[in-house]
């Protein structure tokens, strides 16, 4: 099946308070216009919302809302939520918005998502999910993905990566207890217990990404200490003697000696010669 494609972008669909045309805009009842059940984000600050309420009461939307005109009646939400929510809080009856026909799903995520990303209001996780939605339900690759929000697409893929995290961290990052940087860093903890546990302590002692970076890193091993010539001399002469290779390890007290065999037969004529026994 052909997907559709964007055009221009959000553009064509979301056009600027300075350039609409006249006509282009009407009002419709709130109360007839339903959020977008594929709108990624997820998470609405109560506070910012009232105060974008507060400012919507004195001076009017001054940027209307996109919607899709729905079969069964009514206009679903492509972009401008948050306004949208805004202005029911502010107790509006009726808003301006910009009226379009039969939106394909792809084109409503993708620029639900695009306003988003453009206004930064997605928290790395609601971002993940779109991009995940976009390729699991609609079947676009990561380039495809990449092309229609305008980023690369290795951004993209580290994205994706996100959604390994266990869904306690995710819920962190969704929170803000969290960061991307954070986030990243957690995704190569392979053990998610272990992850979930270090994510937590982060949160709660307030590690920077660096600082978590520095305790996910695997302990330095110490050197090992250099052989004395005599040392290896005599590893050496064992090791023409046996036929095996030979280490000699020594410690403060004692100390071991290793010998390394191949194969079974090799380890009987081994045992047969340390035992002093005639083959």
């Amino acid at each position: 099946m052909k997907r559709s494609a964007l055009g221009k972008g959000i553009a064509a669909l979301i056009p600027e308070a300075a350039t609409l045309r006249p006509g282009a805009v009407t009002e419709v009842p709130i109360g007839e216009i339903r959020p977008n059940p594929l709108q990624p984000r997820r998470q609405f600050a109560a506070a910012a919302l009232e105060e974008l309420a507060d400012s919507i009461r004195r001076h009017g939307l001054l940027q209307p809302v996109v919607v899709n005109r729905a079969a069964a009646g009514g206009y679903e939400l492509i972009a401008g939520e948050r306004r949208w929510r805004a202005c029911r809080l502010a107790g509006l009856e009726r808003i301006p918005v910009v009226v379009h026909e039969a939106v394909p799903d792809a084109d409503q995520l993708a620029l639900a998502l695009i306003e988003n990303l453009q206004r930064e209001d997605l928290t790395p996780i609601e971002e993940a999910r779109a991009y995940h939605h976009l390729r699991s339900e609609l079947g676009l690759s990561q380039e495809e993905i990449a092309a229609r929000v305008g980023k690369d697409r290795s951004t993209v893929a580290n994205a994706l990566r996100l959604l390994q995290l266990p869904l306690a961290l995710q819920e962190m990052v969704d929170a803000g207890e969290l960061s991307a940087g954070h986030a990243r860093a957690l995704v190569g903890v392979h053990d998610g217990d272990r992850g979930e546990a270090i994510g937590r302590r982060c949160a709660r002692e307030g590690w920077s990404v660096r600082e978590l970076e520095r305790r996910l890193q695997p302990p330095a091993r110490r050197p090992a200490r250099p052989a004395d010539p005599e040392t290896e001399a005599a590893a050496e002469r064992l090791a023409l003697a046996l036929g095996v290779r030979v280490e000699i390890n020594r410690r403060r007290r004692g100390g071991e000696i290793r010998l390394r065999f191949a194969s079974e037969e090799e380890l009987i004529r081994l045992f047969r010669a340390l035992a002093g026994e005639r083959r």
